[in-house]
């Protein structure tokens, strides 16, 4: 498996993996949804800049992460893992972690302070992402518990508190 930044050309693929990884887990509309977050976030200039890898395992797309820029309280600062997909053929093979970490790495090197996301924290907690910061979600939800930060440079969530300001197109209602 290698994983990489994907390219532009690779667009109809990726949004198809999310359309199928989604449909698979949640529902159909929930992989046209995703699906056409992520398009919108591809062409979002408030989601620059951008990190968008894919995972590749005999030149087949297995996977594919995109962070997003954020602010709090209008100061810029981290970024937004969203959203993360695996082909429902190659789950629980690493894929995800693989592409978590090689992007989290990436922002690493970036200097990036913090990665915040929404998931199911028994999955992102193996990463390091944990429910102990001050920085509050631009909408209520439901299971605050999946609320979670990591601090790419020590300390930082110590220096962030107030409400998330993430890319127009997942700032929308519905994708929280």
């Amino acid at each position: 498996m290698q994983v990489r930044e994907a390219g532009a050309e690779e667009r109809a693929g990726i949004l198809a993996l999310h359309r199928v990884a989604f449909a698979a887990a949640e529902g159909e509309e929930a992989g046209e949804i995703i699906a056409a977050l992520v398009d919108s976030l591809l062409d979002d200039p408030t989601a620059q800049p951008l990190l968008s890898l894919v995972a590749e395992t005999e030149n087949a797309l297995v996977g594919h992460i995109l962070f997003t820029p954020v602010t709090v309280d209008g100061v810029a600062g981290g970024y937004i893992l969203a959203p993360l997909a695996v082909s429902p053929t190659a789950q629980r093979g690493g894929i995800g972690k693989a592409l978590i970490h090689a992007g989290l790495e990436r922002l690493r090197q970036q200097a990036v302070p913090f990665v915040m996301v929404l998931g199911d924290p028994a999955y992102y907690s193996r990463s390091g992402f944990a429910t102990s910061h001050a920085i509050r979600p631009p909408h209520d939800i439901p299971y605050p518990e999946a609320w979670m930060a990591l601090a790419l440079v020590e300390g930082a969530l110590n220096e962030f508190s107030g409400t998330l300001q993430c890319a127009d197109a997942l700032n929308a209602r519905e994708h929280w």
